[in-house]
């Protein structure tokens, strides 16, 4: 009865969906598509936020399909986890294989079925085993010798070791993978914002929770430099002093790419901002009478005569360049307040609302730096990944594999007749041409 009629064994039909390459680029398409959307959509916000930006219904849909913290959620680990097994499941699978190969040495029983590439024969009185290894020690590299009893043959192999190249690739993308799985749950990450001037001892994992330091980090100075348009800037970098028992242990100093570790963490320079250190003082004019008032930050103040209230909500130490400006919240009943922008230095560019103009007259502030702190115990693991990736490219794409053979008969009348044996499976472009050097070569030498 034909073998179609029995159905397959559970074990292989499982080990071939496994290994299969339509699951991983299913997976790959599935992780692209949880990618965009964790890219589009702001991640680990508090709910109230996605109840504001996607209303009641489908912001607390959202929250609960855990849309919102995609890369914890089965969304993105599901699929990962699953890629993981199909990389494990094909290096298992053909890996073993892969090493057999490796081991076995190229001989004469493989090369007898290679394709004859050409002939030549040469006279006496030539050394044929000086000629053949110059040649292919020329051209190709050094070949060994095989004495049979009726002939003698020379071999040489190239990428013998190329059938491990997929497998270190699939190697490396499982420790590149476990690397980022461990760093994401064995990990710290969080946001740090220190005043200048001021010391902390503890981070934020999240707005509710704070991760104590074993030590204190102190910002000295903070300075920030921009682009002669002075739209944006051009550098921003921290002075910091890290203590132990109080005391002064390290200076250093953190700039955007150029990360500070201490104590088994890393600060990376995240971004920075500013924050009043007293009341800003406001003019407040309401046609010709005009009064200064001081507004504490993101505190209502009363104008005068009760006639409204205004909040100083946000302040800038150089709004695109124009210099220091605050943001204002206007409010002159029980309605929503207006919130506008009122620059120090430029004050006919604010668009005021409402019959009250605003001039900034004081803005005492501070910088403030805030950085990004992480100890990710998964690094080494994918820096390993990523090391192991380059051995498994030169394998896989630049050491195609080649055999060839050179076989050498004598004759009773002390001729030696030879053939040229060798194939190769890709690059074959570059195998004819060193075939036709080869072969040229060596039929120059029997002349």
């Amino acid at each position: 009865m034909p073998s179609h009629y029995f159905p397959a064994k559970p074990g292989s039909w499982l080990l071939k969906s496994l290994t299969s390459i339509r699951l991983t680029i299913f997976l790959f398409l599935i992780l692209a598509g949880v990618a965009v959307m964790g890219t589009l959509m702001p991640q680990d916000q508090p709910p109230q936020q996605y109840l504001i930006n996607y209303g009641e219904t489908l912001g607390s849909l959202l929250w609960r399909a855990g849309f919102t913290r995609i890369y914890y959620s089965p969304w993105f680990l599901g699929p990962v986890s699953l890629l993981a097994v199909n990389i494990l499941a094909c290096l298992v699978n053909g890996l073993p294989q892969a090493l057999r190969r490796c081991r076995r040495r190229f001989s004469w029983e493989m090369a007898r079925d290679l394709p004859e590439r050409g002939r030549f024969s040469w006279p006496p009185g030539v050394d044929p085993h000086s000629l053949v290894t110059t040649v292919l020690s020329r051209e190709l590299g050094r070949p060994r010798k095989e004495t049979l009893a009726d002939k003698e043959v020379y071999l040489y192999e190239r990428g013998r070791f190329r059938p491990l190249g997929p497998y270190l690739v699939h190697l490396a993308l499982l420790l590149i993978l476990a690397g980022g799985l461990i760093g994401k749950f064995w990990g710290i990450e969080g946001r740090l914002s220190i005043l200048e001037g001021e010391t902390a001892n503890a981070f934020e994992l999240d707005p509710r929770r704070e991760q104590p330091l074993d030590f204190k980090v102190r910002l000295d100075r903070f300075q920030v430099q921009f682009y002669e348009s002075g739209s944006a800037p051009k550098e921003f970098r921290s002075d910091l002093t890290f203590l132990e028992n109080g005391r002064e242990v390290e200076r250093r100093i953190c700039r955007v790419n150029e990360p500070v570790s201490f104590g088994g963490l890393t600060f990376y320079q995240s971004s920075y901002g500013a924050q009043p250190s007293g009341p800003v003082r406001l003019k407040a004019c309401q046609g010709d009478d005009c009064e200064v008032l001081e507004a504490p930050f993101r505190r209502m103040a009363d104008l005068p005569g009760g006639k409204g209230q205004v909040m100083v909500v946000r302040l800038d130490g150089n709004l695109q360049g124009y210099g220091p400006a605050v943001q204002l919240a206007y409010r002159a009943g029980p309605g929503h307040p207006q919130v506008f922008w009122v620059l120090k230095d430029h004050p006919e560019l604010a668009d005021q609302p409402g019959p009250w103009r605003f001039t900034l007259m004081s803005l005492p502030f501070k910088f403030y730096s805030v950085f990004q702190v992480k100890r990710d115990p998964g690094v080494w693991w994918v820096y390993g990944g990523f090391l192991l990736l380059l051995p498994g490219f030169y394998l896989a794409f630049f050491r195609p594999g080649q055999r060839w053979a050179v076989v050498l008969e004598p004759t009773p009348k002390g001729f030696v007749r030879g053939r040229l044996l060798g194939a190769s499976p890709r690059a074959r472009e570059d195998f004819a041409a060193r075939q036709e050097r080869v072969l040229e070569m060596l039929k120059r030498g029997s002349t």
